[in-house]
């Protein structure tokens, strides 16, 4: 029963698809209609990784281990490699095209995104007062732990980053050398603090795909002209790039801790995800590089997916409410859930029917938030 859930995301993603005859291209590569389509696309995946991730995984208690979705246990950060890719592109195309792109560009661009993240993560505030959990505000200086309030809020303070960095680079020092330079030593900044305090690898495994989505959008001729030489090669390239950095990046700190027969501790369980984190840094790249691989023949899009690519963040942010009230626990393990739906494709069903329209009536918020935000223009 759960395959059937496969076989709806393959129709999801290629139902409308357009594909291109020999010698011709999709021109519409990074076209705003596409982009949102496959973004509409990524964000369930994310859905159904965090949801793998509450029946399947390995490292779950036995007991709660419920099979069927465990190809998307890792599936999350290459499709949030490709929300940053995204958003790095399309700033720095809206900035060139748009002479007051930065009047207002912090409270425009920022606060939906703060809004959502705070009304969700009141949400998980209130689960926890419900059932008597602590609620305490988090250090981040504080090596290790780091057990937000909200479980999925780690993209919200990298992306908001990104914006500010953007707005300083580009806005203020309104030169491309420096606006690259800014994000570059920026992310590089991230990227240590994170390690530094020992964060979860995914708080900066795909940071520095916003840089590379500005860098491709600045050369995007010079970058599309190029992937059209030796097309058949380069694609059967980096399949094979994807197919191993994928599997050497689920196994390599697996493999560094029985190589070197080291017990695993909290310590050495930390090293070995650092290890891990840089086959995923090189598997986003590879990611990417097939997507736009596949983008230049295939020209997605259907009215599902343009739908689903409205409210993108908020199907990030909503979801996991939903697998915290009918997955096996609520926030930690042991902790009560509303109910708990064991069988797996009901929980799926669940989840996504409740969590998709919650994000689209959130979302019309946070487009009149930024609607009344934006300035007027002159009459």
């Amino acid at each position: 029963m759960i395959y059937i859930w496969y076989v709806a995301l393959a129709v999801l993603l290629v139902y409308g698809a357009k594909f291109c005859a020999k010698n011709e291209w999709n021109d519409e590569i990074m076209s705003f209609d596409q982009t949102k389509s496959f973004l509409g696309f990524c964000a369930v995946i994310i859905a159904f990784h965090h949801i793998s991730q509450a029946t399947c995984a390995p490292w779950l208690n036995p007991k709660y281990i419920r099979p069927g979705l465990e190809i998307f246990v890792t599936a999350g950060y290459p499709m949030v490699a490709i929300f940053l890719f995204c958003s790095g592109f399309g700033l720095y195309k809206s900035a060139k095209a748009k002479p007051d792109f930065f009047k207002r560009f912090i409270p425009v661009r920022m606060l939906p995104v703060i809004i959502p993240a705070v009304l969700t993560t009141l949400v998980y505030v209130y689960f926890r007062y419900m059932r008597k959990m602590p609620i305490k505000v988090v250090n981040p200086f504080k090596v290790g732990g780091h057990d937000t309030l909200n479980p999925y809020i780690w993209y919200i303070p990298c992306m908001l980053l990104m914006y500010l960095l953007f707005y300083i680079g580009f806005g203020l020092l309104k030169k491309d050398w420096l606006g690259i330079l800014v994000v570059a030593l920026g992310t590089a900044g991230w990227i240590i603090f994170c390690i530094r305090f020992r964060y979860g690898t995914w708080w900066f495994n795909t940071a520095h795909m916003f840089l590379i989505g500005i860098l491709v959008a600045k050369y995007e001729k010079k970058f599309f002209e190029s992937c059209k030489k030796l097309y058949p090669i380069r694609l059967t390239i980096t399949i094979i790039l994807c197919l191993v950095l994928r599997y050497v990046a689920d196994n390599a700190g697996g493999y560094y801790l029985q190589v070197n027969n080291i017990q695993w501790t909290e310590a050495s369980g930390y090293r070995a995800d650092l290890i891990g984190s840089i086959f995923q840094v090189l598997y986003t790249l590879a990611f990417m590089s097939l997507y736009y691989l596949l983008s230049m023949k295939l020209k997605i899009g259907n009215p599902v997916l343009r739908f689903l690519g409205k409210f993108t963040l908020e199907l990030y942010l909503v979801h996991g409410i939903f697998i915290h009230m009918f997955g096996y626990c609520m926030i930690k393990e042991g902790i009560k859930p509303i109910y708990y739906i064991k069988d797996v494709p009901l929980f799926t069903l669940v989840v996504l029917a409740l969590a998709i329209p919650v994000s689209f009536l959130l979302s019309l918020f946070d487009k009149k938030v930024g609607k009344a935000l934006r300035p007027k223009k002159a009459k």
